[in-house]
């Protein structure tokens, strides 16, 4: 007889065909045929090369694994840099997150997104951002303005060379 359980795509948990959504993540299950398609899909993902690759993000080998993972997710192909270190992780090293620049704003939308889901505080922050006040106060700012003028929240990041 065929197996006819769904499999959550994110964490692998096995449910019964009548549910719909994983207990512990939230995501969409899947037939086992359409997770096989998925996962087909994800390794050729993984397999294409980034042409003119472009940073989304850098930061430590653990964070930007875990963005990658997002980032395959979502279907761009990406590609994780070092050029200092042993290359391991173990020292420090800055890691760069890169994609294509075709793919650069999905890359960032699916990043912003998983960082909502991780803490809802940066939805509600975009929102008030959004509607030209500081997410700390609440205090009207305007687009261009650096810091917040009534609690001095830094609102723009700034990179200096």
């Amino acid at each position: 007889m065929m197996n006819l359980n769904k499999i959550c795509p994110a964490c692998k948990a096995e449910y019964y065909p009548h549910i719909l959504k994983c207990a512990d993540c939230g995501a969409v299950l899947l037939s086992p045929e359409e997770h096989r398609r998925a996962q087909e899909e994800r390794k050729r993902t993984e397999q294409k090369s980034v042409e003119n690759a472009v940073v989304v993000r850098e930061g430590d080998l653990g964070w930007m694994s875990e963005l990658r993972t997002v980032v395959l997710n979502a279907g761009i192909p990406c590609m994780l840099y070092s050029d200092a270190g042993c290359g391991k992780g173990c020292g420090g090293d800055t890691w760069r997150l890169k994609v294509s620049p075709e793919d650069l704003e999905k890359a960032q939308e699916s990043i912003e997104e998983y960082l909502m889901e991780l803490d809802p505080e940066f939805r509600i922050a975009k929102d008030l951002i959004g509607e030209g006040k500081c997410p700390a106060c609440g205090s009207p700012v305007g687009s261009e303005v650096r810091d917040c003028p009534d609690c001095g929240l830094p609102l723009l990041i700034v990179e200096e060379d």
